[in-house]
């Protein structure tokens, strides 16, 4: 017989767009028990966006916990349940988007012998989703299943400088989403200050993994960029390395997930961007790093990398 699981899921914005994050949680139909809880920051997005990315994870948790369960999915965004139950259509490309994924994985429930329903909620009845979407739009991570009260996994043991924090702590991978990390090309002074206030246009302000490289003009310039975020700077020094260390140091970003910021040398963003697009050692001089600038790269399931933007102030 199936189990029966119920999925509580929200999502929001501070501001819209803005700074975004979902919460969703799994708790046994039967008894009330609470199963499983997830929370992500999103950076900036729609609530709508983040409402969708709320389902999505709660019904992944689900499918975790049992992948044939009966399912009863609870929101309080009345535009999520009524495009999921297929009485509303869905215009906007993103939501399209978004609610395939939703079905993909309501799908796969199905496929196991499991159903999936959705149901609307008000917003008073949907209050511990609400803190968990808030607890992410504060720019924390939750990846918990309490039946076999596993976490999301640790930090490899011989990681570099690098302290596991809260806002730098792995974080589980999201089907569907990329890593997304943020190269900044440190700077001194109102370079270093325009710098940290693209980043927090770009990410909406909440709190990121922050990283730098250990030279003074870094750490200096990541101070600006941890102010303008709320975050505090965390030195890794693979990031002041050259090549095989500095490469390592971007492989232990991607591992890692999430979104990163990485303040280091212009020199080091141009290795990095070098080495994505597979531009010779000898040629990497000529891609333009202003001081202060950003560069952006997306890495898709499969390692497959894009380059969102380059030398951006």
């Amino acid at each position: 017989m199936s189990r029966r699981l119920t999925v509580e899921a929200d999502g929001g914005s501070r501001g819209n767009p803005g700074v975004a994050g979902y919460g969703a949680l799994v708790r046994d139909t039967e008894t009330g028990a609470l199963l499983a809880e997830r929370a992500e920051p999103l950076g900036k997005a729609s609530n709508n966006v983040a409402e969708y990315r709320g389902l999505i994870a709660g019904l992944e948790a689900a499918a975790h916990i049992d992948p044939a369960a009966v399912v009863l999915a609870r929101m309080d965004s009345k535009l999520v349940v009524e495009q999921m139950s297929g009485r509303w259509k869905i215009k906007h490309e993103d939501m399209k988007r978004l609610a395939l994924q939703a079905r993909d994985v309501a799908a796969g429930i199905v496929r196991a012998g499991g159903a999936v329903r959705y149901e609307w909620i008000p917003r008073e009845k949907n209050k511990d989703a609400d803190l968990l979407s808030n607890v992410a739009m504060d720019g924390r991570t939750v990846h918990r299943y309490l039946e076999d009260d596993t976490e999301a996994p640790e930090a490899a043991a011989d990681a570099p400088t690098a302290a596991t924090t809260d806002a730098c702590a792995p974080v589980a991978a999201m089907p569907g989403s990329p890593v997304r990390v943020v190269l900044v090309a440190q700077a001194q002074g109102e370079a270093a200050r325009s710098a940290a206030a693209a980043v927090a246009h770009l990410l909406g302000g909440a709190p990121r993994c922050l990283l730098t490289a250990p030279s003074d003009v870094a750490v200096e310039a990541a101070a600006e960029v941890g102010s303008a975020l709320g975050a505090e700077a965390v030195v890794d020094g693979g990031w002041g390395e050259e090549d095989d260390a500095l490469l390592a140091a971007w492989d232990r970003v991607v591992q890692r997930g999430g979104t990163t910021v990485v303040v280091c040398a212009p020199d080091a963003v141009r290795t990095v961007l070098g080495h994505l697009l597979g531009v010779p050692a000898e040629r990497r001089s000529r891609l333009a790093v202003a001081p202060g600038s950003l560069a952006g790269v997306e890495v898709w399931d499969g390692d497959e990398v894009s380059v969102a933007f380059t030398n951006r102030t």
